[in-house]
């Protein structure tokens, strides 16, 4: 029977091409706006560390000004002074530590005849890449001991590899990196990607992963340019590298992995001594001294989902449901004009059953097809937001959250446009339209 159906609604579709396209685009309109917002959503309010939420903490503390409150966030500066940094390591309390920071770095091929580029690396220690589950194609981290007598090593990027090596094994080779050989221990799969990228939300939320790793604590021996935040309260006579070391500049990101509850309150009780003994110095004046935030409570202490996003995605919605209702109101026209037709079906024998599938067969046809319009209008807003947004590229792309929602949108496009035209139809007298035949 459905096939009926379908050749009967087919044929009534071809009979009014117009207002078939007409329907057709007012429901792809609507889901292409909200398939277009609702990915971007889906993905900027994901964690992508959510299966470590127990056991991986962002580390602040309130080494602040005692009489003026942070300006921003809980109050609290979101990363740490050099010297809290290297405490925080040297404690070596917790089942894993990261101190890290962004940097720009000059790269090249040693000997190379073209000029040095600047690229953006993340100088970090080690548990960085275990701690955030990332992907090697070539080779690993390098060991312990590179972070704690720094050693001349670099883990770089697929892109990377792919540059300076066409893609090759590059373990072993060599990268001239501000001057400096370094050798290249692991290369990092152009498939990884924390997004957000919760690791360092101080700088862009959602842009892309470094181009090149390399031992934190060459932080101490040499300036290298800093591509991250820096942030200070008081006046301090900063005149050479070691001085801004032990200054109150605020520009490390400190994350610890407590794998138990156990190793938890241990850590805080060493943060607890340590800040004690930092207040006889004149420090940590504020209260509370320090807190240990979840990747889940890190994204909403840094705002990752605005309200304005959030507002947006509601306004998607309504938007939607006023195309629905257009295309409602120009399905029912069109049933309406159909009406003696089923009038004289119903005289002749077919059942209220029988009318109202054959309608909402039709409906259902021109909600799949507004859905695949709406699909394609889609991936068209996703490709115009990542050539205006360069920092959006990891955010507006197609999913499988974009494939579901098309196929739900669908099914509630039909439901919502079809039902009650088909209903209305289904329920008129057929006996007026005899006496007018």
């Amino acid at each position: 029977m459905w096939k009926y159906y379908l050749r009967l609604s087919l044929y009534s579709l071809r009979k009014t091409p117009v207002l078939s396209l007409l329907m057709v685009l007012a429901i792809a309109t609507g889901i292409a706006a909200n398939l277009t917002i609702l990915t971007m959503h889906s993905v900027v309010s994901s964690n992508p560390l959510e299966h470590k939420n127990d056991r991986l903490f962002a580390v602040q503390l309130n080494a602040w000004d005692p009489d003026r409150e942070y300006f921003a966030l809980n109050a609290i500066p979101p990363q740490v002074t050099y010297q809290d940094a290297k405490a925080l390591f040297d404690a070596n309390i917790a089942d894993e530590i990261v101190v890290m920071r962004k940097a720009g770095v000059t790269i090249q091929l040693p000997e190379s005849a073209e000029p040095p580029s600047a690229y953006a690396t993340r100088m970090t220690t080690r548990d960085f890449f275990s701690m955030f589950d990332v992907k090697f194609i070539y080779g690993g981290p390098w060991s312990k001991n590179a972070d704690e007598n720094p050693e001349n090593v670099v883990v770089i990027s697929e892109g990377m590899n792919n540059k300076f090596f066409k893609g090759a094994n590059s373990l072993g080779q060599a990268l001239l990196m501000d001057g400096e050989i370094f050798t290249v221990v692991g290369v990092v799969s152009e498939k990884w990607q924390l997004v957000p990228n919760v690791y360092d939300l101080n700088n862009r939320p959602f842009e892309a992963a470094a181009d090149a790793y390399f031992p934190f604590f060459f932080s101490a021996a040499k300036p290298y340019q800093t591509w991250g935040n820096v942030q200070g309260w008081s006046v301090q006579d900063v005149r050479t590298h070691q001085d801004f070391l032990q200054s109150e500049y605020v520009w490390i990101q400190a994350w610890v992995g407590l794998n138990s509850a156990e190793k938890k309150q241990e850590f805080s009780q060493f943060l607890e001594s340590y800040i004690s003994s930092q207040e006889q110095q004149g420090r940590f004046g504020r209260s509370p001294g320090y807190q240990l935030n979840t990747p889940q409570e890190w994204l909403k202490i840094n705002d990752v989902v605005s309200q304005d996003n959030k507002q947006l995605l509601m306004l998607s919605f309504v938007f939607l449901m006023i195309c629905l209702v257009n295309s409602t109101v120009l399905m029912l026209a069109k049933f309406l004009r159909k009406a003696p037709e089923a009038g004289i079906r119903r005289a002749l024998g077919a059942s209220r059953y029988s009318i109202f599938f054959q309608h909402l067969t039709e409906a259902f046809i021109v909600g799949i097809a507004g859905a695949l319009v709406g699909l394609l209008l889609s991936l068209g807003g996703l490709a115009a937001v990542r050539t205006l947004y360069s920092n959006y590229e990891n955010v507006a792309v197609f999913n499988g959250v974009t494939v579901a929602a098309a196929i739900l949108l669908a099914l509630v496009a039909t439901l919502f446009s079809g039902f009650l035209p088909a209903w209305r139809i289904s329920h008129a007298a057929p006996a007026q339209y005899l006496k007018t035949r």
